[in-house]
């Protein structure tokens, strides 16, 4: 997807994270028409402030009747964008017109039957009428379109045929497959139910593989424009796809196997994925997962190509899980606040010395001290030294010292021969090599490696004397309250 996320960033920083809807196709097809209409139907409601929705009003294009060609350079409209609301997405609009690429049936491009000159944005002198429509069409499709709405006739609008049409809607089109810009074909049609329409819309989607849409665009309706642009948007690139997971499917850990799983169906979801329109068809693909019971899209972020998913899981997989997690299975409320209990009992012992456990294991030695009210303070007294007096408070606490010690342990069997401990020696060795912890597993005189290993680490655990263990901990307090470095051992 590295072209989506470009085309996605060079929108964004051009457009300022507006959608342009660029209306193209041949001339005297509509398409002012369609622009007009749909600002009438879905956008002029959305202006609040008075003046500019005057401003826009006042900026939609001429329409008319007959085979003069009115437009010739692009006009956006309106000035700013307008957000629309569309079932689960929202989007920022505005609109781009422009002339098309001329039929020789139309009239308008010329002038004592010598081509036209018009004056355009791009040039200072006045250039060809031909050239001035060209060069505006691929403005709008190159430079001023973030989605394409291609207008085309079924030949039942003004009065031209298809063939009329013909050349002209191929250059567009092939423009903007050239260009890979997302689009829609609206089928402009006086009976768009009609076989005629049909006929020509199957015709189009088969040829070039995106939806087309018939609608009599002079009795456009607000159902019909948003459907148009909702299409269009659908053909947008997807970068990536977010879940809405239950709180609870939330909280668990990223390793936890229903995440896993879920995230593998992502994946392999992701492949099918190149438009906004993919994503109602892969929904199947991620239900097809054993955890999941139901998904939808609820939103397309248009701005950079992510799409939001929600997802429900099965009935019975919380309580599965929380069986899980606590390690027995839970019947009814009172077991549940039973085991909470001493989850909430042992989590406050691990708050007590869990920092000072990360620390021996990261450093090798850690210490905690208890909370406020396990300490001890002793009644305050007046103290003298020399002519000035204090008062003295004395207090005591009960900390911890953890201390990582690593033990070792040696186990050396007596085999017999050299050539059967040289037999077991490789025997071990095999199974070191491709794991060292494999070499536990190995067993001799029927016994695993590990329960011998274990059992010496624990032999010298508790061959630890009491006195020693006393004289340890006074150590350690010694060095604590007498603020004490240097420290001289002699252990034999």
């Amino acid at each position: 997807m590295e072209d989506a996320t470009k085309y996605l960033k060079d929108l964004g920083s051009r457009n300022n994270g507006d959608v342009y809807l660029g209306v193209v196709g041949p001339v005297r097809v509509g398409k002012s028409t369609f622009i007009r209409k749909f600002m009438e139907v879905c956008v002029l409601e959305h202006i609040e402030n008075e003046d500019e929705k005057k401003r826009a009003i006042d900026e939609l294009p001429t329409t008319g009747d007959g085979k003069t060609i009115t437009t010739i350079e692009p006009k956006f409209i309106p000035s700013n964008a307008v957000s629309l609301n569309l079932d689960e997405m929202k989007v920022n609009v505005r609109l781009v017109d422009c002339v098309g690429y001329i039929i020789e049936s139309s009239t308008g491009y010329l002038e004592d039957g010598k081509m036209r000159m018009v004056q355009t944005p791009w040039f200072n002198d006045a250039i060809p009428f031909d050239d001035a429509a060209k060069i505006g069409t691929q403005k709008v499709i190159k430079d001023h379109s973030t989605l394409g709405i291609v207008i085309l006739s079924d030949g039942t609008i003004n009065d031209f045929s298809v063939l009329d049409y013909m050349d002209a809607e191929k250059r567009v089109l092939n423009e903007m497959a050239t260009l890979e810009k997302p689009y829609v074909i609206v089928l402009n049609s006086s009976m768009p139910n009609g076989e005629k329409a049909k006929a020509r819309k199957d015709e189009l989607m088969q040829n070039y593989g995106v939806p087309v849409i018939p609608i009599d665009v002079k009795n456009m309706t607000k159902e019909e424009a948003s459907l148009v642009l909702k299409e269009a948007l659908y053909q947008f690139p997807v970068t990536g796809i977010e879940l809405m997971l239950p709180t609870w499917v939330s909280s668990l850990d990223e390793e936890h196997y229903i995440k896993l799983s879920l995230k593998q169906s992502i994946s392999n979801a992701m492949n099918e994925v190149k438009i906004v329109k993919d994503v109602d068809h892969i929904l199947d693909v991620i239900k097809e997962n054993e955890y999941v019971k139901e998904c939808s899209m609820k939103n397309v972020d248009t701005g950079s190509g992510v799409c939001l998913v929600q997802l429900d899981v099965n009935e019975g997989l919380y309580e599965k899980v929380l069986n899980e997690l606590v390690g027995c299975e839970i019947t009814d409320k009172g077991e549940l606040i039973k085991i909470l209990t001493e989850y909430v009992k042992a989590k406050k012992d691990y708050d007590l010395i869990g920092d000072a456990l990360q620390m021996a294991s990261s450093t090798g030695y850690g210490f905690a001290s208890t909370s406020l009210k396990d300490f001890k303070v002793s009644k305050p007294e007046v103290t003298k030294s020399g002519s000035r007096y204090g008062v003295k408070v004395k207090a005591s606490a009960s900390t911890y010292h953890i201390i990582k010690v690593d033990v070792e342990t040696t186990f050396e069997p007596i085999l017999g021969s050299k050539q059967q401990a040289e037999y077991f020696e490789e025997y071990l060795l095999n199974s070191y090599n491709e794991n060292p912890l494999k070499v536990l597993d190995c067993e001799l005189f029927g016994r695993k490696y590990e329960e011998i290993i274990s059992q010496g680490i624990e032999m010298k655990l508790h061959s630890l004397p009491e006195p020693v263990k006393i004289k340890m901990q006074q150590l350690l307090k010694t060095i604590s309250n007498k603020g004490k470095t240097n420290l001289i051992a002699f252990v034999f």
